[in-house]
């Protein structure tokens, strides 16, 4: 049943993205845009990636392109550019992901595009971005993985690095490059006018990457080696085997000890208050987790989570894309739909990955065949519905080093986050222009702030940057004076807590959107707000295990994921957050009401694994753990080079790259047989191909094999840890390494912006707060209270206010 609320209704769009970032356009369509397909004479390049349904259709392009039409134009030919060209003066938006300056030697640059249309958005997407040294190397979403610090840190020492299933690098381009499509629409909305958007998938995993670089540069600047060397989980999320399958429990906070402890028994020799402290504990893992793995050895996977969870525990059990299929949670959410997702082809496809009022917003029609529709717009024109008046302050200057020029400048956004997603959330709207103020007390701070024993660390630096900090108890019978004006006063407010939790502060949607029905409410849990296991709480490392993601991060040789500290998907489900935000903030100003926007974490991983959801549906069983190896090509892989501890990933798309490699490593006999000239015969010689490739790297460093390789044009790329990344060419010189004084820190460097625009301010970055830093000036200039009243609420511990801050 198609969905009522599509925000982005009458959002005409053009979709000439290509195996990277095309979850865009779907992402778009899901939100109500008219997305229109621009495929070449035999189609994209996308419709013959894995995996494929039994009938040979590719599941990766059917998931990453429902909710969109599609037409043939061949851009080679003067009749196919010219075509564009009208299609561009009738769209808002165009999407692509051709290689930098493409487009332009074919005549159909952004400023060819802009003088054809003024006022349409245009976004790059590519893996490296516009500009840079970098900007021109070939690369598959593993080599972008690579190379943005991810693969540093994923695995056990005993093994090679490990690559993430799916596609990462491609999705995460494809969800940053919606987010800034929805920025560019409200800078035209605002009087701004059109402009080109370069979105770069390294920087989007970069930041994405458990704030790696701040805490690589803190580490050092206190003369500390930061972690180099890939140990599996973090000590924090260890996975633990039981009867039959496997959990990740976490336990941090003192309440979670000690329901744990009352849990296994109450042992006595773990009674005394020395064990809530979690740096006591993390001294000590080696005595408790084997006290943990006894625990859980006699207890079933799924029943042994729901007794944790009702005690308080954070525990998820290890679940297969089978199991999530199956599961009672999912369907009673509908997360996901039995529907036809390819012409003749119906499978289990995500449903979407919000919930806006109750009601999902996502799949809405199936993918479309090649050239299935005309290449024209029909219908009411977006921009039609806007009626384009500049906020009250002015229309929006010029001048890109403005810090006025900026999309999102005057909204005022209350962040009540904690932990990753939601802070995360509010760093991407402050980063753009929004005035986010982050509501937190001593009596409930953010635990990424104080977990290593002060109140600001790299972590809590990183996410909460350029934010205003509110010191307000929320549980204290004095906050709801100042509740009720903050309120009033914010366009959107986020928050992130356990389910029921700001319905039981009277903070819920209800009580929220009577005191301001313009206001758009940003809600994120663990499982969802609604579901059998609705009431269930955790980090973003045990979403990777409820979400199926640690199931599939695996070798394919039986003995289960061996574990990563990434704490994805908080970063990413942040982002979907902030998304999920502006696109509710758009319908608005386009006349509609507030609107509860909910994003289910787990829901939100899941749906950039869809194409393996999918794959398991029409054949039981075909989703499984890839390793190293993929079905795209071969050979493909992290392959061990001269040094200790060195890796470069290197992937043959297909034969040509494989003459390519072939050469590049001089010609060797082995690679001569004529069964390995085909991608079947490569697939079918695996273990052959590896070995004479893993031979040649052996005796190569790690930046000759990816120097190499790419001057043949074969996709590589070295293992980049976050402390290489630091000093980084390409990096540096696209303004992605911020350096700055924080205090209670010092000197950090901070990852930068992913989405930088043509006439777009650079986005703003600035110190994380302390708590209470902001709250009388706050109260008094911005929520108009006296400040008499804010002395007495401060007074009475209502309020919390700094007079001075940390050096």
């Amino acid at each position: 049943m198609p969905t009522t609320y599509l925000p982005l209704e009458d959002l005409r769009v053009l979709d000439l993205t290509d195996a990277r970032g095309d979850l865009c356009g779907r992402l778009l369509g899901d939100l109500g845009a008219d997305v229109l397909r621009i495929e070449p004479p035999g189609g994209v390049a996308s419709r013959r990636l894995p995996p494929f349904g039994p009938d040979g259709t590719s599941l990766h392009f059917a998931y990453r392109n429902t909710n969109k039409r599609s037409t043939v134009l061949d851009l080679t030919t003067p009749e196919g550019r010219l075509k564009l060209l009208e299609l561009v003066s009738e769209a808002d938006v165009l999407v692509e992901s051709f290689q930098p300056g493409m487009l332009a030697s074919l005549g159909l640059g952004a400023d060819v595009l802009a003088q054809r249309n003024p006022d349409i958005v245009i976004a790059s997407l590519t893996n490296f971005g516009q500009t840079g040294p970098d900007r021109d190397l070939e690369a598959t979403d593993d080599v972008v993985v690579a190379l943005s610090g991810w693969l540093a840190l994923s695995g056990v020492p005993d093994k090679p690095p490990l690559l993430p299933p799916g596609s990462l690098a491609s999705d995460a381009l494809g969800v940053l490059g919606a987010y800034a499509v929805t920025l560019g629409l409200l800078q035209v909305m605002h009087g701004g006018g059109g402009q080109h958007l370069d979105v770069s998938a390294l920087e989007a995993l970069a930041q994405m990457n458990t704030w790696g670089l701040p805490n690589s540069s803190h580490s050092l600047a206190r003369g500390s080696a930061p972690q180099m060397l890939r140990s599996g989980d973090s000590p924090m999320y260890p996975t633990i085997a039981c009867a039959d399958g496997y959990v990740r429990q976490v336990v941090m906070a003192p309440g979670q000890w000690r329901a744990l402890w009352e849990r296994m028994g109450s042992p006595e020799a773990f009674g005394d208050e020395y064990w809530e402290s979690f740096f006591n504990r993390l001294s000590n893992l080696d005595v408790l987790n084997e006290l943990f793995r006894a625990h859980w050895s006699s207890l079933g996977m799924l029943d042994g989570c729901r007794e944790a969870q009702s005690r308080g525990i954070v525990a998820t059990p290890m679940l297969s894309p089978a199991d999530i299929l199956a599961d009672g949670h999912f369907a009673a959410r509908g997360s996901f739909r039995q529907a036809e997702v390819a012409p003749g082809l119906r499978a289990s496809v995500m449903a979407g990955m919000w919930e806006v009022d109750g009601e999902r917003v996502g799949y809405r029609f199936r993918s479309a065949s090649l050239g299935e529709h005309e290449a024209a717009f029909t219908g009411n024109r977006f921009l039609d519905s806007c009626d384009h008046a500049a906020r009250d302050d002015g229309a929006l200057p010029n001048d890109t080093s403005d810090a006025r020029n900026l999309p999102l400048r005057g909204l005022r956004v209350a962040d009540f986050g904690h932990g990753g997603v939601g802070v995360e959330c509010g760093r991407m709207l402050a980063e753009y222009g929004a005035d986010v103020v982050k509501v937190e007390s001593r009596s409930y701070p953010d635990f990424i702030r104080i977990f290593l024993g002060g109140e600001m660390t790299p972590s809590f630096a990183s996410s909460s940057r350029t934010k205003r900090c509110l010191g307000l108890d929320l549980k204290h019978d004095g906050a709801a004076e100042v509740l009720e004006h903050l309120v009033g006063w914010a366009d959107v407010v986020i928050e992130n807590n356990s389910t029921g939790t700001m319905e039981d502060l009277g903070l819920g949607w209800e009580a929220l959107h009577a005191l301001n029905p313009r206001l758009v409410m940003v809600s994120s849990q663990l499982m969802g707000s609604r579901g059998p296991l609705a009431g269930w709480t955790g980090y973003g490392p045990t979403i990777q295990t409820v979400g199926g993601l640690s199931w599939l991060w695996a070798f394919d040789d039986g003995e289960g994921p061996p574990g990563s500290n990434a704490i994805h998907p908080d970063h990413l489900a942040g982002r979907v957050c902030a998304l999920g935000a502006l696109a509710a903030v758009i319908a608005r100003e386009r006349g509609c009401h507030g609107a509860h926007v909910e994003v289910a974490q787990v829901e939100a991983l899941m749906g950039t694994l869809g194409d393996l959801f999918l794959q398991e549906s029409v054949t039981g069983g075909s989703a499984r753990p890839e390793g190293n190896d993929s079905s795209a090509g071969a050979p493909w892989g992290v392959f061990a080079c001269n040094g200790d501890e060195t890796w470069c990933v290197v992937c043959v798309r297909d034969d040509d790259d494989w003459a390519n490699l072939r050469s590049a490593m001089g010609n060797p006999g082995w690679a001569q047989d004529q069964a390995l000239e085909t991608t079947a015969g490569r697939h079918l010689a695996r273990d052959l191909v590896n070995a004479g490739v893993s031979a040649w790297t052996a005796e190569l460093s790690a930046r000759d094999v990816q120097d190499l390789c790419q001057a043949a044009g074969v996709p590589a790329g070295r293992l980049v840890h976050p402390v290489e990344q630091l000093e980084d060419p390409h990096l540096e010189q696209r303004g992605f390494l911020v350096g700055m004084d924080q205090p209670g820190l010092g000197r950090v460097v901070l990852e930068g912006a992913c989405i930088t625009g043509s006439a777009m301010a650079a986005p703003v970055i600035g110190p994380a707060p302390f708590i209470g830093q902001h709250t009388r000036r706050f109260c008094i200039d911005d929520l108009g209270m006296t400040a008499t009243r804010v002395e007495e609420l401060i007074s009475a511990g209502a309020l919390e206010a700094v007079d001075e801050l940390p050096a």
